[in-house]
């Protein structure tokens, strides 16, 4: 647009956008603008905040989102260095990821680096029921991540309480992984029957259970490891992420270590 009023007209625009400009960035007469910050915590500061003590404050930890492998968007976290070649993923427990940390914390100071995954439906993992139908969905892109994100060669699968059930489905539907073990699986999952299963799973793996799950879980875990040729470990008393470490002292366990060396190859 032309202005018409010549120098006079000049110099009151002028007028006007300095005085304009002077409003919008003193803050007030009192002083400077303040600087606008975001409330808003980024995806691992606000997991650490959900998770409290259940994640030490010095665990190497990044969390993130995966695409799943059929669909879907998936919670998941890093716990231990972003370059490995010992990695283990890691399914939870109703209660969400936040149950391993602790364990991956420790496991970190021995060389290996933890994903944990919340599956479709469990913290902040969102899926269509296709996508959930899918017993690799959640663990086959967290073993890409692990493989071509973070470089390793030694994958391992870990599963507690329900996590066991699902490492289970997952390694007999024929997860890229090296190893595997379920820890205090329930014999069945949502209408899948492990048992069925045992022919199906890798020669690498083992499972564990405690008899205070109970006699008829005890036997059923006990059967399926036999089913599958790999090792039974008795646990003495305690279920999922009780048997890896200590929930009172927070030390880990003998089978805690145990999953350490099954995850390194150690």
């Amino acid at each position: 647009m032309r202005t018409t009023g010549g120098w006079a007209g000049g110099a009151v625009l002028a007028a006007v956008v300095l005085l304009a400009t002077a409003c919008t960035s003193s803050g007030g007469a009192d002083g400077p603008a303040q600087p606008t910050t975001s409330t808003t915590p980024d995806a691992t500061t606000a997991l650490r905040e959900r998770c409290l003590s259940a994640i030490p404050d010095d665990a190497e930890l990044e969390a993130f989102t995966l695409t799943g492998a059929t669909g879907g968007d998936l919670e998941a976290a890093r716990i231990g260095p972003s370059a490995n070649e010992h990695v283990a993923v890691l399914l939870p427990q109703t209660s969400g990821l936040c149950g391993w940390g602790r364990w991956a914390t420790a496991a970190a100071g021995e060389g290996l680096t933890s994903i944990l995954v919340n599956p479709c439906g469990y913290g902040e993992s969102t899926c269509t029921p296709e996508e959930d139908a899918d017993p690799l969905n959640e663990v086959a892109a967290a073993v890409v991540e692990a493989r071509d994100g973070l470089g390793a060669e030694r994958v391992a699968l870990f599963g507690t309480s329900m996590g066991g059930s699902l490492t289970v489905m997952a390694a007999a539907a024929g997860a890229d992984v090296d190893v595997w073990a379920d820890v205090s699986g329930p014999a069945a999952w949502e209408g899948t029957e492990l048992a069925p299963l045992a022919a199906s799973l890798p020669a690498d793996g083992l499972v564990v259970m405690a008899p205070s799950d109970g006699q008829a879980e005890y036997d059923a875990a006990e059967a399926l490891a036999d089913a599958a040729g790999v090792p039974f470990v008795p646990g003495r008393s305690g279920h999922g992420w009780e048997l890896l470490v200590d929930p009172v002292d927070g030390s880990v366990t003998r089978i805690g270590r145990l999953l350490t060396g099954l995850a390194t190859g150690r």
